[in-house]
Parts: C-alpha cells; structure tokens; sequence
C-alpha cells in the first residue's frame, strides 16, 4: 500500500468542516476535544502500519495525537490542536504557531529520540469555530 500520505494542507478537513459540520458542534467549553476527537477517527485507519496514541505523556506534557510507525525508517507525526483565544486577540496564524511552538518547548519528541526514530512531522492546528488552520514543520 506505500507510505501514507498525510494531507498537511488540510483541504480534506476543511471540506468536511464547512459541508458536514456544524458550528454548533463545536461551540462549547471544549471544542478543541470535537477536532481532535475526529482526527483521531480518521488516523485509526492508519494502525495496520501504524501506532496511534491520544493524549499520552511524552517530554515535559501530554501531547494531543501521535502517530508512530511501527518500521522505524518510515514518518512519525506529532499533532497539537489549539483553539484561537479570543480574550487574547489571536488569530489562527497565532494559535497554529502556539502549537507548534508548544510541540518543541514541551519536547513531545523525547519518547521517539529514544526508540531511534528520527523522521519527525510536527503538525500544528489550530481551530475558530469552523475556520481550520494546518501548518508543519
């Protein structure tokens, strides 16, 4: 079947955001827990080849998803959701670089450094009701 090819872009997110979704779905207390619940559905399809870890402790936090393969040559992704504050002017460019910024400074890579795997995709995501923003690095 090949490598899997992991849609940074987020075009097949943001067509299922604006024809499927609601935005009363996702406008509660929580709404970073609707995306990252979803996502996490979708990635399921992918433990054949393989590991799909939600919310486990890894550096100095709890990263949001983790995708780890289970032949050590192939990509790894990390996932860090984040929803635009508000109270604090942010923007979706702000709030996907606070994800990112936050996969580095609270070192999600560490449990991956130690099992050899090197080929690290950090992907940031950041959310305002059914506005979605992706970036990697």
């Amino acid at each position: 079947m090949g490598e899997p090819h992991f849609d940074v872009g987020g075009d097949t997110l943001l067509r299922v955001l604006k024809s499927e979704d609601s935005s009363w779905d996702c406008n509660f207390r929580c709404p970073e827990k609707v995306y990252h619940a979803f996502v996490l559905g979708l990635l399921l399809n992918l433990r054949d080849d393989y590991e799909v870890n939600s919310n486990r402790e890894s550096g100095y936090g709890r990263y949001d998803v983790m995708i780890i393969p289970k032949d050590t040559n192939k990509l790894e992704v990390v996932i860090e959701f984040k929803k635009v504050n508000k109270h604090r002017n942010e923007d979706l460019e702000e709030a996907v670089e606070d994800a990112l910024e936050q996969i580095e400074d609270r070192r999600y890579r560490q449990d991956l450094i130690r099992k050899g795997i090197n080929n690290v995709l950090e992907i940031g995501i950041a959310f305002s009701g059914k506005r979605v923003m992706i970036k990697s690095m």
